[in-house]
Order: structure tokens, then sequence, then C-alpha cells
């Protein structure tokens, strides 16, 4: 999969928080498969209608009331110098793990840390909330439409993660990220079948979906953060070493967490403790980086 580190990166001027991680559309889960039609949903009652209840409605606004601490205020001048020197000499040095480790400390720092981070990705977490309403068989609904995975059997496997990726990405500045870290963690947990089937979302196959997915939006924001940082390897293998070297590191720690969170039981994640686990769980990743070594 690749990355979206298409740009140079937020400036010293940047918000910590950026507007549309404050507000945006609901998403909401609807309890039941549906009607197996995906489409407008005009024709359904606010409450779900049709004899679907919606179980749970979040937005990123609800995200943000969820994340203990303040909220970022102004940056102070020059950041992301630091991580971004420090993420360059990874690059430059061809991949030393220590080098990476120092950067990662760096980028949590200049960046707000667990709490920070669990605010900038609130858009990921709203769509994660739907992520996981799609996978345990619950009708969810983005922008008057509703999906489901029962209107998904019979496609391609790629077809079915591109009608989930498509329908829960936001219409906001974090698009092309969330977008990649579905498609990832789709790509990653279900099989390379021709036909894609909904009994494949186990519990077990949920909690490593969770797992992937967060894994990915944290590598994205660090990614972006970094800038043209990101570009000081000398050869394109070198880059792609180093861009699974720390999607790996990463995914260490963000699995390590969601089993911490979830009680390594996929079958207690809900509705009612999505958000806080994926909040949790990305505030934890972030913040173990302080404990390395610069």
């Amino acid at each position: 999969m690749g990355t979206s580190a298409s740009n140079t990166g937020p400036n010293n001027k940047s918000p910590l928080l950026p507007p549309w991680a404050e507000q945006s559309d609901s998403v909401a889960v609807e309890a039941g498969g549906g009607d197996g039609q995906d489409g407008d949903d005009d024709q359904q009652s606010p409450d779900g209608g049709d004899g679907d209840e919606i179980s749970q409605e979040v937005d990123n606004g609800k995200v943000q009331e969820q994340i203990p601490g303040a909220t970022p205020n102004i940056p102070s001048p020059n950041r992301l110098t630091g991580a971004r020197k420090a993420f360059g000499d990874y690059a430059k040095s061809g991949g030393n793990s220590s080098n990476l480790r120092g950067s990662l400390k760096k980028y949590s720092r200049s960046s707000g840390g667990g709490s920070g981070t669990s605010r900038r990705l609130a858009s990921g977490i709203t769509a994660g909330s739907g992520l996981l309403g799609m996978m345990q068989g619950d009708s969810v609904r983005v922008n008057k439409q509703t999906l489901s995975l029962s209107d998904l059997n019979g496609l391609s496997t790629d077809q079915a993660i591109d009608r989930i990726s498509e329908h829960l990405t936001p219409e906001n500045g974090d698009a092309d990220s969330v977008r990649l870290a579905l498609d990832f963690a789709l790509a990653e947990v279900l099989p390379e079948e021709s036909t894609f089937d909904e009994s494949m979302f186990t519990d077990e196959v949920i909690q490593e979906a969770i797992s992937c997915y967060l894994t990915d939006l944290i590598f994205q924001d660090v990614v972006n953060g970094m800038g043209k940082a990101w570009f000081y390897a000398e050869h394109p293998s070198k880059h792609h070493n180093m861009e699974e070297e720390l999607r790996d590191l990463i995914k260490v720690i963000t699995q390590s967490k969601v089993e911490k969170v979830t009680k390594d039981n996929g079958g207690d994640i809900s509705q009612d403790n999505i958000t806080k686990i994926q909040i949790d769980a990305i505030s934890q990743t972030v913040d173990e980086w302080e404990t390395f070594n610069d």
C-alpha cells in the first residue's frame, strides 16, 4: 500500500488541530443488516426506520468530547524542526532504527502527544466506528447513503473493499489518509479470494482489522507531519524499506495497545466502546514513543 506523503506537510504555523477535526458529518450505525439496498436513505425515519435502530451515531465533535486533556492551543514556533531533522537523519542513514525511534519521540513532543494525536485523527476515529459497524453486520449510514456487508456479497474482495472505503471516507482534509488506512486494514485481514463473503469477519478478524486500521492512521499522520524529510532517502528502494520499518514499528505497539484495551477479546468490541478503544490505543501508542531514547 502507498502513503499519502505527497506534500510538504504542515508548517510551523499550522494549527495542531485542523478545523475539520472538530466538525464532520455523522456516521450512524443501525442495528441489523438493513434491506440490502445501497442508496438514498431518505425514506427511512430519523431513528433508522423500517425496523432498524441506531445503536450509535458519532461525529468528530462527539469524538473530541471523549478525549481527555485540553484542546491544543496555538502551536509554538518551529515545533516540527527537531522531529523533521531527526527523521531526515533517519532517511539519510538508510534506515537506522535508533534514528527512527528518536524521531518518533520528538514527533510526539511536537504534535501534542497521544491526546493531541487522537484529537487530530478524529475523522479516522469517526470512520472507525462505521468500520466496526460494517464488520459486525450492521448498516452504516453516511450522508443519507446506507451500506451493509450484505450489499457486497458476490463482489470480488477488491471491489468490496473499494465500496466500504468509499462509503466511510470523510469529505474533508483527512480523506486521503482515512481511505488509505481503510484500504490497508481490509486488504491485510481479508483473504485474497475472488468472491467476497460477509462471514469472513470473525471476532478475531475484526480485532486485527481495527489494529491495522489504527496503525495506518498513525503511520499516515507521521508521514504527513514529517513532510519533505520523508524523501531524504537516496534511493527509492531505501524509501520503501523505511516505510515498512516505520509501519511495522507502529503496528507492533498499536497491536499490543488494542489487545490491552480490548482485553484481547474482539467479541467485546462494540459501538458503546469503539470510540474509546480507538482513542486509548492511539494515545497509548504515541505516548509510548516518549520512552524511546533520543
